[in-house]
């Protein structure tokens, strides 16, 4: 689960993107090529290089009719999608593979992670609700007192 924490600039991947490309330029569609530019895009924190990762991916998972192949695609999207933080479709990838094989572990891992970030996050978003809340609530104060203090004045 390293991908998870990498956070390498998009430049990492310029060398497998130049394979990759001088490959399809010549009518070539190597899964190795296209799964390694996928790897390096995942390195990275950049929303479009990670959607271009699961395009990679997703087209790799779809043309390879081999189960580790296909797995490993799917396991990556899912990597893919949490660092988007696109958890819905992350545990969606993972409980296809552990449908599978129950006794995935990375999958598993990952799904835990995800289910840990979602909860993270869910409590995040409400501290911020909460707090703009709390934010609104002594502004409304803060302007009831006002309009009381001027009122007082005027009589």
């Amino acid at each position: 689960m390293d991908l998870l924490s990498m956070h390498e600039n998009v430049s990492c991947a310029e060398e497998a993107r130049a394979m990759y490309v001088s490959e399809k330029e010549s009518g070539i569609e190597n899964y190795d090529t296209q799964f390694m530019y996928a790897l390096e895009l995942l390195k990275t924190k950049s929303k479009e290089a990670l959607l271009t990762a699961i395009t990679l991916l997703e087209s790799g998972f779809k043309r390879s009719s081999q189960p580790d192949r296909r797995r490993e695609c799917l396991y990556l999207i899912a990597i893919a999608h949490t660092k988007l933080g696109d958890y819905e479709k992350a545990i969606q990838c993972c409980k296809s593979l552990i449908e599978v094989n129950p006794e995935d572990h990375q999958a598993v891992e990952l799904r835990e992670e995800i289910e840990r970030r979602t909860r993270r996050d869910g409590l995040t978003g409400i501290a911020v609700i909460g707090g703009a809340a709390l934010a609104l609530v002594g502004a409304a104060t803060a302007i009831g007192v006002a309009v009381s203090k001027s009122k007082h004045r005027k009589h």
